[in-house]
């Protein structure tokens, strides 16, 4: 997979997110490739590359097959063949596959519910949480030297799948929900930064909190909390 600068902007390297709301482990056993445990299903957000368009915050539009990889955590599209991702997701406005909205801030957010300022938006994505290497006896203890793995690795994502690895890699398959708008940008939501948000609010939300309990890593109770907020005066 190759990133490729789109006319007029300049490349940029995504950079993953270290706070999870929930999340699976994947452990990838010594001697196996990251490729085994991934099925082409798990590995983008959608079957196959689909019609889409991204618009850029300077009017630019461009219209093109894509998708969204979780593995590498970018909106990737096909060009001659080969796996490209979009340059300089700063500049983004949004990027739409299909009826689904996608924002950049620090990272791709894909928009779950509710509309402008109040929208709720999820971060997909699988990055390394440790490595396991080989000690007396067989034994396996954790490593953070995740510098071993250039080759594999590209800021935190998977970018070689068919690489044979020797130690054990352990994954985290990581959904991250979030809270803002495009103008404002987004904030991981829980209940510190939703009065963070609304501080003319502050009350009225401590009070509805109260009431109707939310698991802020639930996606339904989110839903439900973002509707609520939309409709405050």
């Amino acid at each position: 997979m190759k990133k490729i600068i789109l006319p007029g902007f300049v490349l940029f390297l995504l950079i993953a997110s270290s706070s999870a709301q929930d999340h699976k482990t994947i452990i990838v056993k010594a001697g196996t490739r990251a490729a085994d445990y991934f099925p082409q299903d798990e590995q983008y957000r959608y079957p196959e590359f689909t019609q889409g368009k991204v618009l850029f915050k300077d009017g630019m539009l461009t219209v093109t097959k894509l998708n969204y990889s979780f593995l590498a955590g970018e909106i990737q599209f096909l060009a001659s063949g080969d796996t490209m991702a979009i340059a300089d997701e700063k500049k983004i406005r949004y990027v739409q596959i299909m009826l689904d909205t996608f924002y950049y801030d620090n990272g791709y957010l894909e928009k779950v519910a509710g509309h402008d300022p109040v929208t709720m938006a999820v971060k997909q994505y699988v990055k390394l949480a440790d490595i396991k290497k080989e000690g007396p006896m067989g034994t396996r203890s954790s490593t953070t030297a995740t510098q071993t793995y250039a080759g594999i690795l590209d800021q935190g994502h998977l970018m070689n799948l068919d690489l044979v690895l020797q130690e054990d890699l352990v994954l985290s398959r990581n959904d991250d929900f979030y809270i803002g708008n495009i103008a404002n940008g987004f904030l991981l939501y829980k209940k510190s930064n939703v009065l963070k948000l609304y501080p003319q609010h502050k009350s009225t939300i401590k009070n509805y909190l109260k009431t109707n309990p939310v698991d802020f890593k639930a996606k339904d109770d989110l839903i439900k909390l973002t509707e609520y907020l939309a409709n405050l005066k």
